[in-house]
């Protein structure tokens, strides 16, 4: 397997991750709204209200989440496009069009890490333990997404940075070495040391 193909197995991986968040913020979403119904069934408004926050906030995170695959799978085709049969620019340009797609999904996993924040405030208002666990879940889920994310695009730049310089510089290195011989007689002297040496001083 090539280190390109590796990468776009790992952005893969990190879909599927993502897919399995988005899972457990549906199921905490379901579980918030159980737990409002019950809170209205008792009367009790406050704890409602607070749980609602969580709620609003798992709403968004589950839209932010599943918004993500179509993004991941761009970046992943785009990098299995990658052949042994390209010319370097062509590899370059591949490699700018995944980190493209990725851009999106950095600012969203942002984002949904802030909402998570938003839902935890209300758990913690209603002084609901198990909501709150669920989203300490998932916060953790959602941190480790981003951390796998920030490797992936670290890796295809470092690949797009190999694939714009291969094959750069040595043939300028080569006349820079070649120069100095060139700028010298057969004796070994600089002709210029030559001229220096049949003037007088001051002229």
């Amino acid at each position: 397997m090539s280190r390109t193909e590796e990468i776009s197995s790992e952005v893969k991986a990190v879909n599927e991750a993502a897919t399995e968040a988005g899972t457990r913020a549906d199921e905490a979403l379901e579980y918030a709204r159980e737990q409002i119904e019950i809170s209205i069934e008792h009367g009790w408004d406050g704890i409602g209200q607070s749980i609602s926050i969580t709620s609003e906030a798992l709403e968004k995170i589950s839209a932010e989440l599943s918004g993500l695959d179509d993004s991941f799978e761009s970046a992943a085709s785009t990098l299995d496009q990658i052949t042994e049969q390209m010319s370097r620019s062509e590899v370059s340009q591949h490699l700018t069009l995944s980190l493209t797609a990725l851009e999106g999904t950095q600012e969203a996993l942002e984002s949904t890490v802030n909402l998570v924040d938003e839902a935890m405030q209300g758990a913690e208002q209603a002084e609901h333990e198990a909501l709150a666990n669920r989203l300490q879940l998932l916060r953790e889920n959602v941190e480790g997404l981003f951390e796998r994310l920030a490797q992936s695009r670290s890796d295809i730049e470092a690949e797009h940075e190999e694939a714009q310089s291969m094959g750069q510089g040595e043939g300028d290195e080569t006349q820079r070495d070649q120069k100095p011989d060139q700028d010298r007689d057969h004796d070994g002297r600089d002709p210029d040391d030559d001229q220096d040496e049949g003037r007088a001083p001051g002229n």
